[in-house]
């Protein structure tokens, strides 16, 4: 087939992708700043030092075929279908994938961010220094704040650990199981402050790890692509970017702006089912074949409270709690069950395209698929 594909970002909506069009003979250009792919949901365990390496080569998830190009794209022409990268190469494209992923909101001068792995290295070595008795502080209520912090607690008993929450700690779980979750947080030695940290006023501790949410490059603006206000490329519910139709969007960094799709979180669980359907729809365009909206949707959600505790929300297709959960040892090896299945997956979309599927999203007023000219 002669059609190139780049797709900007080697992150799970990436490789995703990657595989998914290599496998049916796309040539495929994989743009990525690293040599190495990252496990994000991996970064608490490392910053903690739990866990040596959080990266594994892409030589063991890619498809064969796939060309990689290391570097950072600076600026995506869409007029021209060219891509500017840092080192001063170009690259031309028929279909570009734009998965450039998140990394760390910004982040206040004292603190260091976890949440992606240039800024996990810095929290690992800060929190090797820490003499006993000095203070640790974990700025943020979501998943990855609770995540670091009890990672943090289990590794480093001898050091008190302190979430300042600005509201209740990760917010979309059920009440009996946020009490759950806090229950193993105060086991774990952890206090739990809800009040709101300045960047300016810093809590006084001797590591202060910030996890307060994401941010996106800047690229997709810069490009003169259309954006969001957290400046997440936009893209359609075939994931198409708004007025570029050689463009698709996937991952952390792109948001789907038509009704009906803001239960999507920034989550591997949603970027890898839309690098799949991004590259799919790319695939039908190609074949001729309508393109139908996305649709995923979730089954439940597993948090790490240590290696040898977590808990487990079940979960609406939207993104709503369910009554059920469960908690404990049985949760943290779920996650660790699940945590190995998101490398398995995408091995197995580098073996047979099409391998790979996904929970369906939650009912919506149908949309005619779209036929492509």
């Amino acid at each position: 087939m002669d059609t190139t594909a780049v797709i900007l970002g080697a992150g799970y909506a990436g490789v995703m992708a990657a595989n998914r069009l290599a496998g049916q003979g796309v040539r495929v250009r994989l743009v990525s700043p690293e040599r190495r792919f990252t496990e994000r949901i991996r970064l608490h365990e490392f910053t903690a030092g739990t866990r040596a390496d959080p990266t594994v080569p892409f030589s063991s998830l890619l498809h064969p075929d796939i060309e990689m190009v290391y570097g950072v794209a600076e600026d995506i022409d869409a007029a021209s279908r060219r891509v500017a990268l840092s080192n001063e190469a170009v690259l031309d494209y028929d279909w570009l994938v734009y998965a450039v992923g998140s990394g760390n909101s910004s982040v206040p001068a004292g603190a260091e961010a976890p949440s992606c792995l240039s800024g996990a290295g810095p929290a690992r070595e800060k929190l090797r220094s820490l003499k006993p008795g000095d203070p640790v502080a974990v700025v943020g209520g979501g998943l990855t704040a609770v995540e670091v912090a009890a990672e943090t607690a289990h590794a480093y008993p001898h050091n008190p650990v302190t979430i300042y929450a600005a509201g209740p700690v990760i917010q979309h779980f059920s009440d009996s199981t946020r009490h759950g979750v806090l229950r193993s947080l105060e086991r774990a030695g952890i206090s739990v402050r809800q009040e709101m940290v300045e960047a300016d006023r810093l809590p006084e501790a001797a590591a202060v790890l910030w996890c307060t949410g994401f941010g996106v490059p800047d690229l997709a603006a810069r490009s003169g692509l259309a954006v969001d206000a957290a400046g997440r490329l936009a893209v359609d519910s075939r994931l198409r970017a708004v007025g570029r139709e050689r463009i698709f969007g996937a991952g952390d960094a792109a948001v789907i702006t038509d009704p009906g799709y803001s239960y999507l979180p920034q989550t591997c669980a949603t970027a890898m089912p839309m690098g799949a359907e991004a590259a799919s729809n790319i695939l039908r365009t190609l074949a001729g074949e309508p393109l139908p909206p996305h649709n995923s949707g979730f089954q439940g959600q597993c948090v790490s409270l240590g290696r040898q505790d977590g808990a487990l929300q079940f979960l609406h297709a939207g993104y709503t709690p369910r009554r059920i959960h469960l908690h404990g040892r049985a949760a943290a090896m779920l996650k660790e069950v699940l945590c190995r299945l998101t490398l398995k997956w995408i091995r197995g979309e580098a073996k047979r395209s099409g391998a790979y599927t996904w929970p369906a999203g939650p009912r919506m007023t149908p949309a005619p698929a779209l036929a492509e000219a």
